[in-house]
C-alpha cells in the first residue's frame, strides 16, 4: 500500500487520517510537506520546509536516498518507531544543523549522513549496534559526536575528511577501527581507543596532524599501513610493531601515496610513476617537481590540489589518467609532453583558473568532460591526431572564444560545447560524420557554423540555444531532429 502524506493547515496536525505528530514535536515544527510512504518505509521526501517532522506511528524505516541532496532541511525530527536509517537517507542535507534519532533506532547505513555540510553535533542512541561505511564523510562542520556503548561496528571511512571533529570516544564494544575511519580528521586532538579493539586499518588516522599523541591499548593485534601521521607520538602498549613512516609510499617505482605535508614536493628520481590518487586532496600544495623517470600519471593524482599554482610534466609521460587534475582550481597553465597519446576523461575538470594549454600532436582521443566548466580557459588547439572528441569535453568553458577542430576529427560527442557562451564560430571540418546531442547547446554568442557535406545526422538540441545562429546551410543527406535548431533559425538545405 502506498500513502502520500501532505500538510494541512488548520489547527490540527493532519496526514490521512493516520497518527498525528506528537504535540511536543509540533510547537517548534513547521507543517508537515509531502511524504511518500510504502509499507512504513519513507521512500521520499517531498516538500521543501527548513523544520521537518516525520510523523509518528506511519513510518517504520528511512528509506534509501530518502532525504537525498534535499537543501531546504535544517532540522529533521525522527519520531519514535523507526528502527533503521537506509543508505544515503539524509546524504547531500547540506543545510541540516541538527537531527534527532530516537531510540527504537537500530542501524545507520552507509554514507547515511554524508556530505551534510552544516551538521554540527548528533547524539547517537544506545540502541544503535552499527554504523555504516562513509556514514558521516565530509561533515566538515561536525564537532562533536556520541557513539554509545551498545555500538559494535563502525564502518569504513565513516568520519573521512569531518575537518571541525575535535574529539571523540570509541565504545567498549567495538572491536575494530576500519579504514580510513577518522582519515583529515584535521581537527582531532584526542581520541581515546578501548581495550577491546583489536584492529586499527590502513589509514585510520592518516591526515589527522593536530593528534599529537595517541595511546594504543594491549588488545590490538593488527595495524594497517600509515595508520598515523608521521607527527603523531605513539605510546604503544600492543605487540604489534609500527614502521617508520616517511614522506612517500614508493613501491617497485611506482609513488602509490605522498605521506607529508610540504607546500613544494620533491618527488625522488627513483619514481616511474605516479599512482592513483597519490597526491589526492593535498589542499596545500602549491608546485611540485616530477622527475624525468616517470611515465604515466595515474587517475586522481593531483584530485583537490586546490592551491597548485603550475606544475611542469617530463616528456617521458605517455599517460594522463581520468581525473588526473580534476578540481586543481588554482592551476592557471599546463604543457602536456610531445609523448602523450591519451587525456583521460575529467582530467582537467574544473579547472577553473586554466587559461591555456598546449595539447600535443600525439594525442588521438579526448576523454570525456576532460576540460568540462575550465571557466578561464579563452581558446584551445587540437591537434590533427585527435579522432574523437568526448561528451562533455569542453561543456562550460564560458570563456572560450574560438577553438579549431582538425580534420582528423571523426565524432563530436554529446554537450562536448555545451554552454561555451563565449563560443562566436565554429568550422567542422569534412572528416565528422556526427554531432551528438546538445553538442552546442546555449552556445549564445554563436552567429556562424560550417557544417560539411560529410554531416550523416545532427542529434537532438544539438544548436538548442544559439539564439544568434540566424541562418545555418546543411547537406540534404543529414539527418536533422525537430529540436536540432532554434525554431528561429533559418535552415537552407544544400
Amino acid at each position: 500500500m502506498e500513502k502520500i502524506l501532505r500538510s494541512y493547515q488548520g489547527d490540527e496536525s493532519y496526514v490521512d487520517d493516520e497518527p498525528t505528530v506528537p504535540e511536543q514535536s509540533c510547537k517548534s515544527a513547521s507543517p508537515i510537506t509531502d511524504f511518500k510512504i510504502k509499507n512504513g518505509v519513507l521512500e521520499k521526501y517531498l516538500g521543501n520546509s527548513e523544520t521537518v517532522v516525520i510523523p509518528e506511528g506511519v513510518v517504520t524505516s528511512i528509506g534509501d536516498e530518502a532525504f537525498w541532496e534535499c537543501k531546504s532541511p535544517t532540522s529533521i525530527y525522527i519520531p519514535n518507531g523507526v528502527t533503521s536509517i537506509g543508505n544515503s537517507a539524509f546524504s547531500g542535507c547540506t543545510s541540516l544543523i541538527s537531527i534527532h534519532v530516537p531510540d527504537s533506532v537500530t542501524s545507520i547505513g552507509n554514507s547515511a549522513f554524508s556530505r551534510c555540510e552544516s551538521l554540527e553535533s548528533i547524539y547517537i542512541p544506545n540502541s544503535v549496534t552499527s554504523i555504516g561505511d562513509w556514514a558521516f564523510v565530509s561533515c566538515t562542520s561536525l564537532i562533536s559526536i556520541h557513539i554509545p556503548d551498545s555500538v559494535t561496528s563502525i564502518g569504513n571511512s565513516t568520519f573521512l575528511e569531518c575537518d571541525s571533529l575535535e574529539s571523540i570516544h570509541i565504545p567498549d564494544g567495538v572491536t575494530s577501527i576500519e579504514d580510513n575511519t577518522f582519515h583529515r580528521c584535521h581537527s582531532l586532538t584526542s581520541i581515546h581507543i578501548s581495550d577491546s579493539v583489536t584492529k586499527i586499518g590502513d589509514e585510520a588516522f592518516f591526515g589527522c596532524y593536530a593528534l599529537s599523541s595517541i595511546e594504543i591499548p594491549a588488545s590490538v593485534e593488527k595495524i594497517g599501513k600509515h595508520a598515523f601521521p608521521s607527527n603523531t607520538a605513539i605510546r604503544n602498549k600492543s605487540s604489534v610493531a609500527i614502521p617508520p613512516i616517511s614522506d612517500f609510499d614508493i613501491e617497485h617505482g611506482t609513488l602509490k601515496r605522498y605521506l607529508g605535508k610540504s607546500n613544494s614536493v620533491v618527488i625522488p628520481s627513483s619514481v616511474t610513476s605516479i599512482g592513483d590518487s597519490a597526491f589526492a586532496f593535498c589542499n596545500t600544495l602549491t608546485s611540485i617537481e616530477i622527475p624525468d623517470g616517470v611515465t604515466c600519471i595515474g587517475n586522481s593524482v593531483f584530485q583537490f590540489c586546490e592551491s597548485l599554482t603550475s606544475i611542469e610534466i617530463p616528456d617521458g609521460v605517455t599517460r594522463i589518467g581520468d581525473k588526473a587534475f580534476v578540481c586543481c582550481e588554482s592551476l592557471t597553465s599546463i604543457k602536456i609532453p610531445s609523448n602523450v597519446t591519451s587525456i583521460g576523461d575529467k582530467a582537467f575538470a574544473w579547472c577553473k583558473s586554466l587559461t591555456s594549454i598546449v595539447i600535443p600532436d600525439g594525442v588521438t582521443c579526448i576523454g570525456d568532460k576532460a576540460f568540462v566548466c575550465c571557466e578561464s580557459l579563452t581558446s584551445i588547439e587540437i591537434p590533427n591526431g585527435v579522432i574523437s572528441i568526448g561528451n562533455s569535453a569542453f561543456e562550460s568553458c564560458k570563456s572560450l572564444t574560438s577553438i579549431e577542430i582538425p580534420a582528423s576529427v571523426i565524432s563530436i560527442g554529446n554537450e562536448a560545447f555545451l554552454g561555451c557562451k563565449s563560443l562566436t564560430s565554429i568550422k567542422i571540418p569534412d572528416s565528422v560524420t556526427s554531432i551528438g546531442n546538445s553538442a552546442f547547446r546555449w552556445c549564445k554568442a554563436l552567429t556562424s557554423i560550417v557544417i560539411p557535406d560529410s554531416i550523416t545526422s545532427i542529434g537532438d538540441w544539438a544548436f538548442w540555444g544559439c539564439d544568434s545562429l540566424k541562418l545555418v546551410k546543411i547537406p540534404r543527406s543529414a539527418i536533422i531532429e525537430e529540436t536540432s535548431f532554434p525554431y528561429h533559425t533559418e535552415i537552407i538545405r544544400i
